[in-house]
């Protein structure tokens, strides 16, 4: 029997495959820090055509001793880990910033579902929860089970929570993680999982790194709904991020001894179908500055308690 994720997901097949697809435009602020070099915080403007093209104005917010993933938590603030055991709240209207210790290897930030805490992890680190009104250090949790480290979490509504444990590497392990006990169930092991993430918008999980993206079913994750390899046209984003509209937003490292074509912003439109693989869906980039390997932060991914928005 079909889940009710699959099943919508054939059925909106069946009513779009007689129309030709167009993307959705999208234009807004993003907030991307750059890992190696400047480790500056970089405000982004970018205009999305929903077809093919975008344009980015790109202004410094701040500059950091220390700096990979960013993510927007509520108040407005950017959050800022990597590279270390620092982590940085800045004020985007302002671009001053505090600083707190997770304690542990940080390179990813995932938000509770609260919106009272970030959890701050990497693939050689047990997490750290840092509480954030007020912002203070972190406390690495212990983690036993299949697997003892934890990269990035993804809190779904109502199928629990799911983990990824993967670096810069491709082979990772993506599972399920009870949060009382720390407990982890591996599901998959030996794909591509740097990052994990739900999409309200398609109401599924994807996962990816290294410019390659598996999209499941959270009510029945061994089922894979579809993937994507962008590998082969230079892309090697680590992290991808949702805006809950059908778009997700990464960076392609580049200079400095990476891809030789510099740091970009990208995004994939998969508005058309919700389904990352289709042939419907666009993917698009943009130049920025060399040295971009992390997450994007993305002003709409503000949803306090995680979920209660609704799927447009």
């Amino acid at each position: 029997m079909l889940s009710s994720t699959r099943l919508r997901f054939f059925v909106a097949s069946l009513v779009l495959c007689a129309t030709a697809h167009a993307g959705t435009p999208a234009s807004g602020t993003v907030y991307i820090g750059a890992a190696f070099g400047t480790h500056q915080l970089y405000r982004v403007d970018f205009d999305y055509d929903g077809v093919g093209a975008m344009t980015l104005a790109t202004s410094i917010l701040a500059t950091l001793p220390t700096a990979a993933d960013a993510f927007i938590v509520p108040g407005g603030d950017v959050v800022v880990a990597g590279q270390g055991s620092n982590v940085y709240k800045v004020n985007t209207a302002t671009g001053t910033f505090e600083t707190r210790s997770t304690s542990n290897n940080g390179n990813t930030i995932s938000l509770d579902p609260g919106g009272t805490s970030v959890w701050i992890g990497w693939s050689d680190a047990s997490p750290s929860q840092v509480p954030l009104d007020p912002f203070d250090n972190g406390t690495p949790r212990s983690v036993s089970g299949d697997d003892s480290t934890i990269t990035m979490l993804a809190f779904t509504p109502s199928n629990g929570v799911f983990y990824s444990n993967g670096g810069e590497g491709a082979a990772a392990s993506v599972g399920t993680i009870d949060m009382s006990s720390f407990v982890t169930t591996r599901l998959y092991t030996g794909v591509p999982a740097t990052s994990i993430v739900y999409d309200r918008y398609s109401r599924s999980l994807i996962f990816d790194a290294l410019g390659k993206a598996t999209q499941v079913d959270p009510a029945d994750p061994m089922v894979t709904l579809s993937s994507r390899d962008d590998s082969a046209l230079g892309e090697n984003y680590l992290e991808l991020r949702p805006d809950g509209r059908g778009h997700l937003f990464g960076t392609r490292w580049g200079g400095g001894g990476g891809n030789p074509s510099g740091g970009r912003l990208v995004l994939i439109d998969y508005s058309a179908t919700g389904l990352i693989g289709d042939a419907s869906t666009i993917i698009v980039s943009a130049p920025m500055v060399d040295g971009l390997s992390g997450g994007v932060a993305v002003d709409t991914s503000l949803i306090f308690n995680g979920f209660e928005l609704p799927v447009r």
